[in-house]
């Protein structure tokens, strides 16, 4: 008979009650995901209430842009109809197109009714440009919905998303039909400029195309989109219909798709060339697309209570409130993590530095929260920062009457008027059973006093002087709404 080596040793024999296998790994791991279940339900981030956001999010009611005379200005919202699928362009700001994730899905869904996802923004290229009226030939940006881009930990407006495209290469194509992909993006560059043309459709077009430039574009006829860095058409084809979490779709992509046939176009008569008449292929309904406005005005009135855009004080006060949240002494430990990232001791941070920084503090950003707050700092566009400016920004001045009630305290402490107190005194004199932490029973006073030790920054004496005092409560100034409060707690600290 064999036996185990527990069972040699005097082990009991297996019975059924005897745990075998990796169980405390599973039990562990059932741990970790039940906290993870409550943290994401808590956080509103589970996988079926993000679902429901988005879905509610991006068929919301918007304004869709009324136009008495049927012509189209800068800052109307419009439906994209496309003429042979018989849909309109939408776009899903949850979903990422791709292997970039600041890059964004765009699509043919099969509504044409206003909604969030299928309603755009025409914005201009240049905002120096005085003109009103979108015309054709002339180069305008598709931005998405404002609505789509609300950010509700922050309260405040996202970066806006463009419809662009690039050429196709190994890694960014069209999912379904390996064409130019076409997909938003909050990047304002030259891939989101689009413009419109006539269509090629008969022998008088050519003439038509070319006495249109420059005259207003009318709302309802059709038109093709020509991407001005690729000059490739934007197009989309129902034999390309895809599963999307709204349903069937098509895709859209960039693709010139033209009848066998040719028509006479007029190549540079436009601008004061003589050139023969050149022969084009005409575009297919896969490249026709309209703009509609509503037929109704009342469906252009916004009564929207849109958030502000995203600004870097917005983020700056969101870091506050989250160091707030974690610690006491929230600038102060804010100051001495950053500092000991600080290896070169020049009081510069890099972007990595920062990010990452920020992170392990438990300040979570996403990439364009981050690249708005990093950019506000990076004055010299080198990608270096200055910690000071970070640090001050943060913190905020302390105005006149708070640092009054600072000197009147380091002045009692400096009986002698040197200018120089020794951190001992300091400590004798503090009142640390007044400190909030110990009259709430979080700390203990020999752990509150401990810690309030640890966050003068001394000379190698032991000397603390005026400025580094006044630095202190600066510091803490920033995380004390009140000014009758921040008094109240210096007079109970010092017994001013």
């Amino acid at each position: 008979m064999n036996f185990t080596p527990q069972q040699l040793a005097g082990g009991g024999s297996y019975n059924c009650k005897t745990r075998v296998g990796n169980w405390l790994e599973d039990v562990c791991l059932e741990e970790a995901k039940f906290a993870d279940f409550k943290r994401a339900r808590e956080q509103g981030t589970l996988t079926m209430g993000m679902f429901n956001t988005k879905v509610a999010t991006c068929t919301s009611a918007v304004p869709h842009t009324y136009s008495e005379d049927g012509l189209l200005k800068y800052g109307d919202s419009i439906v994209l109809a496309h003429k042979q699928t018989g849909g309109s362009l939408a776009c899903d700001p949850y979903e990422a197109a791709g292997f970039d994730s600041s890059e964004f899905t765009a699509s043919v869904c099969e509504s044409t009714s206003s909604m969030a996802r299928n309603t755009f923004v025409i914005t201009k290229v240049n905002e120096a440009d005085p003109s009103e009226y979108v015309a054709w030939g002339t180069e305008f940006r598709l931005m998405c919905n404002p609505s789509l881009r609300v950010d509700n930990e922050t309260n405040m407006l996202q970066p806006p998303l463009f419809l662009a495209s690039s050429l196709k290469n190994e890694r960014k194509a069209s999912p379904l039909s390996n064409n130019q992909l076409v997909y938003m993006t909050a990047k304002a560059t030259y891939s989101t400029v689009w413009k419109a043309q006539m269509p090629a459709l008969n022998k008088d077009s050519g003439a038509a195309r070319m006495l249109s430039q420059g005259e207003s574009l009318v709302s309802g006829c059709d038109v093709i989109l020509q991407h001005c860095q690729t000059m490739q058409l934007l197009s989309s084809d129902s034999a390309n219909a895809m599963n999307t979490d709204f349903g069937t779709e098509y895709e859209v992509c960039g693709k010139t798709v033209q009848k066998n046939g040719k028509v006479s176009v007029m190549a540079g008569e436009f601008s004061g060339k003589r050139t023969p008449m050149t022969n084009v292929k005409p575009e297919m309904d896969q490249n026709i697309w309209s703009f509609v406005t509503s037929s109704d005005a009342s469906l252009g009135e916004d009564n929207r209570n849109l958030p502000p855009p995203l600004t870097a004080e917005g983020l700056i006060a969101k870091v506050l409130d989250v160091m707030k949240s974690r610690s006491k002494n929230a600038v102060r430990t804010l100051k001495s993590a950053f500092r000991s990232m600080d290896e070169a001791g020049d009081f510069k941070l890099d972007r990595e530095d920062l990010k990452w920084g920020l992170k392990n503090l438990g300040v979570e950003l996403n990439d364009e929260q981050f690249g708005v707050l990093f950019a506000h700092f990076d004055k010299g566009g080198d990608g270096i920062i200055s910690l000071t400016e970070f640090l001050v920004a943060i913190r905020g001045e302390m105005n006149e009457s708070r640092e009054s009630v600072v000197l009147a305290a380091y002045d009692k402490l400096d009986a002698d008027g040197s200018g120089m107190v020794n951190i001992d005194d300091i400590v004798s004199l503090y009142n640390i059973e007044e400190d909030p932490m110990v009259k709430e029973g979080v700390k203990t006073v020999e752990e509150a006093a401990k810690e309030f030790m640890s966050v003068w920054e001394t000379t190698p004496d032991g000397i603390v002087t005026k400025e580094e005092f006044i630095e202190y409560y600066k510091d803490l100034s920033a995380e004390i709404d009140s000014d009758e409060q921040f008094a109240q707690i210096l007079t109970s600290a010092w017994g001013l």
